[in-house]
């Protein structure tokens, strides 16, 4: 598997693991580097995905932040979880490697 595709993963779960530190806004950049990465994807799909959890993510720490209502921060995480399992699993599939179940 790709290490920056491991990475991107990492930098996701940090940022929902942030949340019990006020989601600093360092942790919104580190998943937003990983755009020009998923920008140069020849995969259509794995670059749709990735684009679309970088934007979601970021959504999420400005929700956060910004004092939205709870209900509206957990469909985010779902959908931020969603997501992120397809990107994982795409990304192993794009690269030769055979998806696990998580």
């Amino acid at each position: 598997m790709d290490k920056q595709l491991i990475e991107f993963d990492n930098a996701v779960e940090a940022l929902g693991n942030s949340i019990y530190f006020d989601v600093p806004s360092k942790y919104i950049r580190d998943v937003q580097q990983f755009r020009k990465y998923f920008d140069q994807q020849t995969d259509t799909k794995l670059r749709q995905l990735g684009l679309r959890l970088i934007d979601e993510c970021t959504a999420f720490g400005f929700m956060y932040r910004a004092g939205v209502d709870y209900d509206k921060l957990y469909d985010k995480t779902l959908e931020i979880g969603h997501l992120r399992g397809e990107v994982y699993r795409h990304g192993l599939q794009s690269h030769g490697g055979t998806p696990t179940k998580r």
